[in-house]
């Protein structure tokens, strides 16, 4: 270890004594001396460290002899391996303690990032999740959260009925909030996947935090289980499709507006069940309106001339919708003798839905 330490001129020895000399050597010690009491920074070309972990105060190193890694306290029994471990400064603001290892999502903001613990079911933003609390987050307190590495002390033997084994790969819960899971959410429910298992102990256990966050694209399937007849020739008509069947991000709205909740690229699949009442020829025209507008050349003509027969219709659409726009499904035909069909279920088959719509996002 050196000092930033000017060199304190000496002068050069008189043939014969001289009084002065000795001033100026005097002189001389006494800068060297309050140099050493006051040195400056400090510059150094090696550091031993403490050669263990957890043992030194708030804010020191030591080194970690298992993990062969730097350590750092950072109180409240975080040991930040340093290199190996990242974390964000966040606070709680519950109003309740958030418990070492809950999985945590962002909240808002308080003059620092808020958090709270987390639920990945279909309602959630997958960008909103955080990490994993290292440790106990009393209210109102301002803690670091493991956004990659290590967190031991932890009950890794599995929530409830579960059973967990060193390797499985944890998800958070999509039913309790806060809670992590080795069982894989399934659709419309968010697939986080959170840390893995590296030790199983009721009270030492010890995970590995990686999260994977998965860019969610939203969806929805829509179908109408009513007849839908025409009350007028060459008269645009606003195909019905009143039930969600499955829906993440898409709505129906008014009862035929297909309404997304964030900007993107998306396909519009439509599939119609037709039916005439009589032999003649019937034309018969489907297209689509974007926020109450047509949709220039999506226009697609069919000619029906059975009687009491069924003409089953598809339709593809892609299209660029902004946030909250949305697009409707229309009809005509030159003859009110055509129909829309919704047949109850027989012996031998299910109900079939006189209009099934799938709509999904290609693209952010």
């Amino acid at each position: 270890m050196s000092k930033s330490l000017s060199t304190p001129f000496f002068p050069t020895p008189p043939s014969a004594y001289e009084p002065r000399y000795f001033a100026e050597v005097t002189r001389a010690f006494a800068l060297f001396a309050d140099q050493v009491r006051t040195p400056g920074p400090e510059r150094a070309t090696r550091l031993t460290l403490t050669q263990s972990s957890g043992n030194v105060d708030r804010g020191q190193l030591s080194w970690n002899i298992e993990e062969d890694a730097v350590d750092i306290t950072m109180g409240g029994g975080v040991v930040q391996q340093i290199g190996f471990d990242t974390y964000m400064r966040c606070r709680n603001d519950t109003g309740s303690t958030i418990t070492k290892g809950t999985v945590v999502g962002f909240a808002g903001v308080n003059s620092e990032i808020e958090v709270a613990p987390y639920v990945a079911n279909s309602a959630a933003n997958e960008l909103y999740f955080v990490g994993v609390a290292s440790r106990d987050l009393p209210d109102q307190d301002v803690e670091p959260v493991q956004l990659y590495g290590k967190i031991n002390g932890l009950d890794t033997t599995g929530p409830g009925a579960e059973i967990w084994s060193v390797g499985d790969i944890l998800y958070a819960s999509p039913t309790t909030a806060g809670v992590l899971t080795n069982i894989r959410p399934t659709a419309p429910n968010i697939v986080i996947s959170v840390a893995a298992v590296l030790s199983v102990d009721a009270a030492n256990g010890e995970i590995m935090v990686r999260p994977l966050i998965p860019m969610g694209m939203d969806y929805g399937s829509f179908d109408s289980t009513i007849d839908q007849p025409l009350s007028a020739i060459n008269t645009a008509t606003a195909v019905a499709v009143a039930n969600t069947l499955s829906s993440n991000g898409v709505s129906v709205v008014s009862g035929s507006r297909l309404t997304v909740s964030q900007a993107g690229f998306y396909q519009i699949d439509a599939g119609f069940q037709l039916t005439s009442g009589n032999t003649s020829a019937k034309n018969v025209y489907f297209w689509l309106r974007k926020n109450g507008t047509d949709v220039a050349d999506t226009t697609r003509a069919v000619t029906v001339n059975i009687n009491n027969g069924f003409v089953p219709i598809s339709l593809n659409y892609t299209i660029s919708l902004a946030a909250t726009d949305y697009v409707e499904l229309y009809w005509a035909a030159n003859d009110t003798n055509v129909t829309l069909d919704a047949l109850a279920a027989s012996a031998f088959a299910p109900a079939a839905p006189s209009v099934v719509v799938n709509v999904n996002q290609l693209q952010l």
